[in-house]
Formats: structure tokens, C-alpha cells, sequence
């Protein structure tokens, strides 16, 4: 096989390669991945609701926050203030 021949190849497969591999992978802000800790006990019912890798929560008025039971999605109001 000549050299130029096999240089042509290489640089196709460079050009056509990274797309098929998938593309680059999604960036997130420090910010959007904040994870915050429940206070109180959650029920079985709120272990159901977990969050997603990225800690978003499917639900409206929600936020992703840890517990003994996980990573879960708790009403904004119902878990995020400290009992005395």
C-alpha cells in the first residue's frame, strides 16, 4: 500500500470517527449540582420519589435532597427547615 494511500485513509477515519463515537459530553455549572440534606423524617411514600443522576426532581416544586433512605425529591416546603 502506498504512504499516501494509507495517509488518506487515516485522516478519513479521524474526520468520520468522533461523531459516530457520540459527540462531547454534556458540561454542568457547580451550581446545578448541588445536593442539599433533608431535615426530618421522610415516609416510605417519599422514598418512592428519587432523583435523577444529575439530581433533578420530575416534580413540580421539588428538590433533590439526601437522606437514610438515598437521594430523593421532597416538596421545597416540607423537609428543608431545621427542627429544634
Amino acid at each position: 500500500m502506498k504512504p499516501s494511500l494509507l495517509r488518506c485513509l487515516v485522516f478519513l477515519c479521524v474526520l468520520l470517527l468522533p461523531p459516530a463515537l457520540g459527540g462531547t459530553k454534556n458540561k454542568y455549572s457547580p451550581g446545578e449540582l448541588l445536593l442539599e440534606e433533608c431535615w426530618g423524617q421522610p415516609k416510605a411514600n417519599d422514598c418512592t420519589k428519587k432523583c435523577s443522576r444529575t439530581f433533578k426532581c420530575v416534580y413540580r416544586n421539588h428538590t433533590c435532597c439526601w437522606t437514610y433512605c438515598g437521594n430523593i425529591c421532597a416538596e421545597n416546603a416540607k423537609f428543608f427547615e431545621r427542627k429544634k
